[in-house]
Protein backbone atom coordinates (compact mmCIF):
# COMPACT_ATOMS: atom_id res chain seq x y z
CA UNK A 1 0.00 0.00 0.00
CA UNK A 2 1.02 3.81 -1.03
CA UNK A 3 2.09 5.95 1.56
CA UNK A 4 -0.14 8.16 0.61
CA UNK A 5 -3.18 5.45 1.18
CA UNK A 6 -1.67 4.86 4.34
CA UNK A 7 -2.15 8.55 5.24
CA UNK A 8 -5.98 8.17 3.97
CA UNK A 9 -7.13 5.27 6.21
CA UNK A 10 -4.77 6.33 9.39
CA UNK A 11 -6.90 10.35 9.14
CA UNK A 12 -10.27 8.24 8.93
CA UNK A 13 -9.60 6.06 11.92
CA UNK A 14 -8.31 9.34 13.90
CA UNK A 15 -11.53 11.27 13.16
CA UNK A 16 -14.09 7.86 13.52
CA UNK A 17 -12.44 7.05 16.67
CA UNK A 18 -11.65 10.62 17.94
CA UNK A 19 -13.27 11.33 22.10
CA UNK A 20 -14.53 14.66 20.01
CA UNK A 21 -18.98 14.48 20.69
CA UNK A 22 -20.81 15.43 17.90
CA UNK A 23 -22.46 19.11 18.42
CA UNK A 24 -25.97 19.13 19.49
CA UNK A 25 -26.33 23.07 18.10
CA UNK A 26 -25.19 21.84 14.52
CA UNK A 27 -28.40 22.40 12.48
CA UNK A 28 -29.29 19.75 9.36
CA UNK A 29 -30.26 21.78 6.17
CA UNK A 30 -33.55 19.03 5.65
CA UNK A 31 -35.01 19.49 9.86
CA UNK A 32 -33.60 23.24 10.37
CA UNK A 33 -32.12 21.14 13.88
CA UNK A 34 -35.50 19.67 14.50
CA UNK A 35 -36.04 16.36 13.69
CA UNK A 36 -32.55 14.20 14.76
CA UNK A 37 -31.21 14.34 18.51
CA UNK A 38 -28.57 11.45 17.57
CA UNK A 39 -25.68 13.92 18.65
CA UNK A 40 -27.15 15.52 22.05
CA UNK A 41 -24.53 16.02 24.88
CA UNK A 42 -26.21 14.78 28.47
CA UNK A 43 -28.78 17.31 30.27
CA UNK A 44 -25.66 18.81 32.56
CA UNK A 45 -23.84 19.90 29.18
CA UNK A 46 -27.16 20.83 27.17
CA UNK A 47 -26.82 25.08 27.45
CA UNK A 48 -28.78 28.00 26.31
CA UNK A 49 -28.34 31.16 25.75
CA UNK A 50 -27.84 34.31 28.62
CA UNK A 51 -28.42 36.38 26.06
CA UNK A 52 -31.41 36.30 23.98
CA UNK A 53 -33.41 39.64 23.93
CA UNK A 54 -37.17 39.60 22.81
CA UNK A 55 -37.26 38.37 19.23
CA UNK A 56 -40.71 38.11 18.33
CA UNK A 57 -44.17 39.93 18.57
CA UNK A 58 -45.66 41.07 21.62
CA UNK A 59 -49.05 41.44 19.65
CA UNK A 60 -49.49 37.62 18.75
CA UNK A 61 -52.73 37.39 20.96
CA UNK A 62 -51.13 35.22 23.83
CA UNK A 63 -53.22 36.05 26.45
CA UNK A 64 -56.76 35.29 25.31
CA UNK A 65 -55.55 31.84 23.81
CA UNK A 66 -57.21 29.12 26.17
CA UNK A 67 -54.92 25.98 26.54
CA UNK A 68 -56.17 22.88 28.24
CA UNK A 69 -56.00 21.74 31.76
CA UNK A 70 -55.14 18.08 32.95
CA UNK A 71 -58.53 18.22 34.62
CA UNK A 72 -59.74 18.84 30.75
CA UNK A 73 -61.09 22.15 31.67
CA UNK A 74 -59.48 25.45 29.22
CA UNK A 75 -58.02 28.25 31.13
CA UNK A 76 -57.11 31.44 29.29
CA UNK A 77 -53.30 32.39 29.22
CA UNK A 78 -54.51 35.79 30.84
CA UNK A 79 -56.50 33.84 33.33
CA UNK A 80 -53.63 31.80 34.85
CA UNK A 81 -51.46 34.39 36.91
CA UNK A 82 -53.58 37.59 38.04
CA UNK A 83 -51.24 40.15 39.83
CA UNK A 84 -48.40 38.40 39.04
CA UNK A 85 -45.78 38.23 36.61
CA UNK A 86 -45.78 35.08 34.28
CA UNK A 87 -43.44 33.33 32.33
CA UNK A 88 -45.42 30.89 29.60
CA UNK A 89 -42.95 28.46 27.83
CA UNK A 90 -43.81 26.87 25.10
CA UNK A 91 -42.15 23.34 24.40
CA UNK A 92 -41.89 21.30 21.16
CA UNK A 93 -44.84 19.42 22.11
CA UNK A 94 -45.64 15.22 21.89
CA UNK A 95 -42.36 14.36 19.67
CA UNK A 96 -41.07 11.25 19.15
CA UNK A 97 -38.39 10.34 20.52
CA UNK A 98 -38.86 12.79 23.25
CA UNK A 99 -36.94 16.22 22.51
CA UNK A 100 -33.90 16.21 25.14
CA UNK A 101 -33.88 20.21 25.31
CA UNK A 102 -37.91 20.64 26.15
CA UNK A 103 -37.07 17.90 28.93
CA UNK A 104 -34.34 19.90 30.61
CA UNK A 105 -35.36 23.31 30.12
CA UNK A 106 -38.98 21.98 32.08
CA UNK A 107 -36.79 20.63 34.26
CA UNK A 108 -34.09 23.80 35.48
CA UNK A 109 -37.74 25.67 35.21
CA UNK A 110 -38.54 23.23 37.98
CA UNK A 111 -35.55 23.51 39.85
CA UNK A 112 -35.16 27.13 39.93
CA UNK A 113 -38.83 27.74 40.58
CA UNK A 114 -38.59 29.46 43.75
CA UNK A 115 -36.41 32.02 42.28
CA UNK A 116 -39.36 32.60 40.14
CA UNK A 117 -41.75 33.03 42.70
CA UNK A 118 -39.05 35.58 45.18
CA UNK A 119 -39.72 37.86 41.75
CA UNK A 120 -43.31 37.84 42.07
CA UNK A 121 -42.98 35.40 38.95
CA UNK A 122 -45.65 32.56 38.01
CA UNK A 123 -44.42 30.22 35.55
CA UNK A 124 -46.77 28.05 33.21
CA UNK A 125 -45.35 25.31 30.56
CA UNK A 126 -47.55 24.66 27.30
CA UNK A 127 -46.87 21.15 25.76
CA UNK A 128 -48.54 20.89 22.09
CA UNK A 129 -50.51 17.82 20.99
CA UNK A 130 -51.74 17.17 17.27
CA UNK A 131 -54.72 15.33 18.27
CA UNK A 132 -56.78 14.93 21.90
CA UNK A 133 -55.54 11.17 22.28
CA UNK A 134 -51.70 12.24 22.44
CA UNK A 135 -52.50 13.92 25.92
CA UNK A 136 -51.50 10.36 27.12
CA UNK A 137 -47.89 11.57 25.87
CA UNK A 138 -47.92 14.28 28.49
CA UNK A 139 -46.85 12.22 30.98
CA UNK A 140 -44.19 10.38 29.58
CA UNK A 141 -42.54 13.32 28.73
CA UNK A 142 -42.97 14.79 32.90
CA UNK A 143 -41.18 11.12 33.01
CA UNK A 144 -38.44 12.17 31.29
CA UNK A 145 -38.38 15.86 32.98
CA UNK A 146 -38.11 14.20 36.45
CA UNK A 147 -35.10 11.79 35.55
CA UNK A 148 -32.73 15.38 34.61
CA UNK A 149 -33.90 16.65 38.53
CA UNK A 150 -31.75 15.90 41.88
CA UNK A 151 -35.15 14.82 43.47
CA UNK A 152 -37.86 13.00 41.35
CA UNK A 153 -40.20 12.47 43.67
CA UNK A 154 -40.79 16.71 44.16
CA UNK A 155 -43.88 17.43 42.26
CA UNK A 156 -44.17 20.02 39.00
CA UNK A 157 -44.78 23.05 41.15
CA UNK A 158 -46.29 25.61 38.44
CA UNK A 159 -49.08 24.11 35.50
CA UNK A 160 -48.66 22.26 32.48
CA UNK A 161 -51.09 22.98 30.00
CA UNK A 162 -52.22 21.58 26.86
CA UNK A 163 -52.51 22.96 23.41
CA UNK A 164 -54.67 20.46 21.93
CA UNK A 165 -54.27 19.88 17.81
CA UNK A 166 -51.85 23.32 18.28
CA UNK A 167 -54.52 26.21 17.87
CA UNK A 168 -51.97 28.15 20.28
CA UNK A 169 -48.90 27.49 18.05
CA UNK A 170 -51.01 28.63 14.80
CA UNK A 171 -52.46 31.61 16.57
CA UNK A 172 -49.03 31.92 17.68
CA UNK A 173 -47.12 31.30 14.37
CA UNK A 174 -44.33 29.00 15.70
CA UNK A 175 -45.55 25.79 14.27
CA UNK A 176 -42.39 23.70 13.58
CA UNK A 177 -42.59 19.66 13.84
CA UNK A 178 -44.57 20.57 16.21
CA UNK A 179 -43.64 24.20 17.86
CA UNK A 180 -40.64 26.16 17.26
CA UNK A 181 -39.58 26.73 21.24
CA UNK A 182 -41.14 29.49 22.39
CA UNK A 183 -41.13 31.71 25.82
CA UNK A 184 -43.23 35.00 26.50
CA UNK A 185 -43.61 37.22 29.79
CA UNK A 186 -46.26 38.85 30.40
CA UNK A 187 -46.65 41.64 33.53
CA UNK A 188 -48.74 42.10 36.16
CA UNK A 189 -51.37 44.15 33.97
CA UNK A 190 -51.46 41.48 31.57
CA UNK A 191 -49.25 42.82 28.65
CA UNK A 192 -47.15 40.89 26.85
CA UNK A 193 -43.68 42.09 27.41
CA UNK A 194 -41.14 40.05 26.50
CA UNK A 195 -41.29 37.11 23.00
CA UNK A 196 -38.45 34.49 22.22
CA UNK A 197 -39.17 32.10 19.34
CA UNK A 198 -36.13 29.93 18.58
CA UNK A 199 -35.06 28.77 15.65
CA UNK A 200 -33.05 25.83 16.78
CA UNK A 201 -33.48 22.92 18.95
CA UNK A 202 -30.87 25.12 22.01
CA UNK A 203 -31.99 28.69 20.76
CA UNK A 204 -33.69 29.46 24.33
CA UNK A 205 -33.54 31.47 26.91
CA UNK A 206 -31.44 30.37 29.82
CA UNK A 207 -32.93 30.35 33.24
CA UNK A 208 -30.33 33.47 34.36
CA UNK A 209 -31.55 35.82 31.34
CA UNK A 210 -35.67 34.41 32.18
CA UNK A 211 -35.07 35.87 35.99
CA UNK A 212 -33.17 38.96 34.18
CA UNK A 213 -36.25 39.64 31.98
CA UNK A 214 -38.81 38.59 34.78
CA UNK A 215 -37.21 40.47 37.26
CA UNK A 216 -37.85 43.54 35.05
CA UNK A 217 -41.39 43.55 35.48
CA UNK A 218 -40.97 42.64 39.03
CA UNK A 219 -44.99 43.54 40.49
CA UNK A 220 -44.64 46.98 42.63
CA UNK A 221 -45.10 46.21 46.27
CA UNK A 222 -47.08 47.60 48.88
CA UNK A 223 -49.98 48.17 46.23
CA UNK A 224 -52.50 48.60 49.13
CA UNK A 225 -53.73 51.67 50.38
CA UNK A 226 -51.96 53.25 52.73
CA UNK A 227 -53.38 54.03 56.20
CA UNK A 228 -54.09 58.30 56.48
CA UNK A 229 -51.57 60.17 58.27
CA UNK A 230 -52.28 62.97 60.62
CA UNK A 231 -50.81 65.67 57.34
CA UNK A 232 -53.57 64.27 54.87
CA UNK A 233 -56.94 63.49 56.80
CA UNK A 234 -59.43 65.47 55.98
CA UNK A 235 -60.57 67.98 58.07
CA UNK A 236 -63.69 68.32 60.31
CA UNK A 237 -65.57 71.03 61.85
CA UNK A 238 -65.41 70.29 65.41
CA UNK A 239 -68.73 69.91 67.21
CA UNK A 240 -70.77 72.77 68.48
CA UNK A 241 -70.73 73.14 72.04
CA UNK A 242 -73.98 73.40 72.57
CA UNK A 243 -77.23 72.27 70.44
CA UNK A 244 -79.38 74.78 69.02
CA UNK A 245 -81.92 76.14 71.44
CA UNK A 246 -79.66 75.06 74.49
CA UNK A 247 -78.21 77.45 76.98
CA UNK A 248 -74.53 77.90 76.46
CA UNK A 249 -73.23 75.69 80.09
CA UNK A 250 -72.38 77.80 82.54
CA UNK A 251 -68.69 78.05 83.08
Amino acid sequence: MRASAWMILLTAMVVGCGDTPPDPYANSDDDGGYGDYGGYYGTDEITFLDEASSNASLDAGLTGISFTESSGDERKIGELAPGKTLVVVVTRGNTVPICPYCSTQTARLIENYAAFKELGAEVAVVYPIETGDDSTRLTNFLDDVKTRIDDASNPVPFPVLLDVELKGVDQLGIRKDLSKPATYIVDAEGVVRYAYVGEHLADRPSIPALLAEAGKFKPVAGSEVEPATSEDKPVVDPEPETLPGEEPAAE
